[in-house]
């Protein structure tokens, strides 16, 4: 038993006799022994979770903000520029899209934090038009001025977390905006009726992917041949993964090297 102990395995217990005797003693503290060890691990596993779980938050949240902080710098910047050249009514418009970027990523933090503090079955689901959605999510990233993205056909209206939906949008964007090696950056947009489902999909006019790569860049903090330049963690396609498989959906891309990547996703139908 203590042998087992050792290799922090607790299930073995020691049957002791009506003698009361010094071998029943040393059994029974052997027994009360083990139960306070098992307790102490099983507590020392649930605050590893906890800990994997708020490094893996910082670690998205960090990254889901980079975007719209980088769009109020541009504001400011422009500003500032407008300001010192004397052109007040520029001015006025820039503070007006400062204010609003500055509302709704402020909505963007409360969102995740109340995304981190549950589990997918008992997170709040509402009806999301994703057309809305999506263009919310251009708008506060600013995405306009470093690509040009197309819808084909309607989005359909899903029942989601709109935290969660803003982050795999966000995230897919952003992932084609940052590898992207033409002139300019095309993001084609689309939604298939699969019957139980959606299918979503984002293709980009980047570099490709290789075969051998496509499992491989949805881990956290991979990072392939071209991210040295996109200054890219590996964390962006993990995020949109691990949201996704957590409220049993799935995600993939399809690619091949010089013609570009489409990431393709689904929203399950729910009544």
């Amino acid at each position: 038993m203590i042998g087992r102990m050792a290799a922090l395995d607790f299930s073995q217990v020691i049957t002791t006799s009506d003698e009361n005797d010094m071998i029943d003693a040393i059994a029974l503290g052997l027994n009360m022994l083990g139960e306070e060890l098992n307790s102490n691990v099983v507590e020392r596993s649930k605050l590893d979770t906890v800990n994997r779980k708020l490094e893996k938050f910082a670690y998205t949240t960090a990254h889901d903000l980079k975007s719209p902080l980088n769009a109020i710098s541009g504001l400011i910047n422009l500003i500032e520029f407008s300001n010192e050249s004397g052109q007040a009514e520029e001015v006025k418009e820039y503070i007006g899209l400062l204010k609003a970027t500055t509302e709704k990523m402020k909505g963007l933090v409360h969102g995740i934090l109340e995304y981190s503090k549950t589990d997918a079955d008992h997170i709040e689901k509402n009806e999301l038009d994703l057309n809305i959605v999506l263009k919310e999510v251009i708008e506060v990233d600013q995405l306009t001025s470093v690509a040009d993205i197309k819808i084909v056909g309607a989005l359909p209206t899903v029942v989601f977390n709109r935290s969660a939906l803003e982050q795999v949008i966000r995230n897919l964007l952003n992932n084609a905006v940052k590898h992207a090696t033409e002139e300019i950056c095309q993001i084609v947009i689309r939604s298939r009726d699969k019957g139980d489902c959606y299918q979503l999909s984002v293709t980009d006019n980047g570099p490709g992917i290789a075969p051998q790569y496509h499992e491989k860049i949805f881990e956290l903090f991979h990072t392939g041949e071209h991210d040295a330049i996109a200054d890219s963690h590996g964390i962006g396609l993990a995020t949109v993964k691990n949201i996704l498989e957590s409220f049993g959906e799935r995600v993939w891309v399809e690619s091949t090297i010089g013609k570009g990547a489409t990431f393709y996703f689904t929203l399950r139908k729910r009544s």
